[in-house]
């Protein structure tokens, strides 16, 4: 076993990106923290960047010894989030660790590259707001709302993506219904989080109407850009809310 084949950047940019927003957008969500409780979850931010692609790459055969002892260095950092934070750390996790399972699943099943595998495989990664969250303090109301709004977005862009792709077949209807979800957090939360769900709500709805399928290589590099564009922006704006939540919070 070499290093070098386990600790890689990712090679898929998207899921590299997901994993670091969910870190960022954790740290926005909570500020008031210890640095312990920083350094602890910075390191897990590192194991599992570097990690991710092998990880991902061998699911379909996870009992391999190599398998198992890149799981135990991952395992590492949420030991000892658990011993400094406790049980919420646990439940900060349950989201991405029922996405695990769902994931393994059709791993087994030889589907892991399936449109359903590469939903439930980026919700592992966006679930892990919740567990950074629990690391950097109390998984409050609104923490875990953002976190919902955060997780929705990821599932329904997956699923956008894919239903523009000319070798799946997605009903563009399937990402703009599981978008609309979203929208029950803005019940419980101040009503300008619905700002950031504009975009999306408008994009979805017109591919419903209007879906126009692309094959070639440069056209899906070209729709990958635009998406991370937005991506951003969705991201900056629901990163600035949270913000200014907290600041008239503390204020």
């Amino acid at each position: 076993m070499k290093f070098k084949d386990i600790f890689k950047i990712p090679q898929e940019k998207s899921s590299a990106g997901i994993l670091t927003f969910s870190f960022l957008l954790a740290i926005v969500s909570s500020l008031n923290f210890k640095l312990m409780n920083f350094f602890i979850a910075l390191f897990s931010y590192f194991m599992f960047f570097l990690t991710f692609d092998y990880l991902f790459k061998n699911s379909s055969n996870p009992f391999k010894t190599n398998y198992m002892f890149v799981l135990f260095l991952d395992a590492l950092p949420v030991f000892l989030a658990f011993l400094l934070s406790g049980i919420k750390v646990i439940l900060g996790l349950l989201p991405s660790l029922v996405c695990i399972g769902l994931y393994f699943n059709y791993a087994f099943k030889r589907e892991g590259r399936s449109t359903k595998a590469i939903v439930v495989g980026s919700s592992i990664i966006s679930g892990l707001y919740y567990y950074f969250s629990s690391i950097f303090g109390t998984l409050t109301l609104e923490r875990i709302l953002i976190g919902f709004i955060f997780f929705i977005y990821n599932a329904a862009q997956v699923l956008y993506v894919e239903s523009k792709l000319n070798f799946r077949h997605v009903n563009p209807v399937y990402p703009l219904i599981i978008f609309l979800t979203s929208f029950l957090a803005i019940i419980f939360l101040p009503f300008y989080f619905i700002v950031p769900l504009f975009e999306p709500l408008i994009k979805l709805s017109a591919n419903v109407f209007k879906n126009t399928k692309i094959s070639k290589y440069e056209d899906i590099n070209l729709l990958g850009v635009k998406e991370f564009a937005r991506y951003i922006l969705f991201i900056f704006i629901l990163s600035f809310l949270v913000l200014y939540s907290n600041f008239l919070l503390y204020k």
